[in-house]
């Protein structure tokens, strides 16, 4: 899963993460990479569960407030350039991920 990977190396590298972001905030960007650790766990968990339907709804809507607050971090933060665009390019592809798992859901 790739929130996990990332949500390890962001957790582990903190400090190299935040420099490409151009922030001094270790602690948030180290908190950001566990609750991406733990946010996979729970997306495993749900994944095996009988109502795959309501899983995946959630895991789209989550995904969608990600963006929303990648977007907004982008945005309102104090990053370099670089970051702000990384913030953003990811949120963005996330919020993408979502829009596919809203329509698998209808179907």
């Amino acid at each position: 899963m790739l929130c996990a990977a990332t949500g390890l190396v962001t957790g582990i590298a903190a400090g190299p993460v935040a420099g490409l972001l151009g922030t001094g905030s270790t602690g948030v960007v180290r908190a950001v990479g566990l609750a991406l650790v733990g946010y996979a766990v729970v997306l495993l968990v749900s994944s095996r569960t009988r109502r795959t339907r309501q899983a995946l709804r959630a895991a789209a809507l989550g995904n969608l407030g990600w963006e929303v607050a990648s977007l907004a971090v982008a945005t309102l933060a104090d990053l370099s350039t670089a970051g702000r665009l990384l913030v953003a390019a990811q949120g963005l592809a996330i919020g993408a991920l979502a829009l596919v798992q809203l329509r698998a859901v209808r179907q």
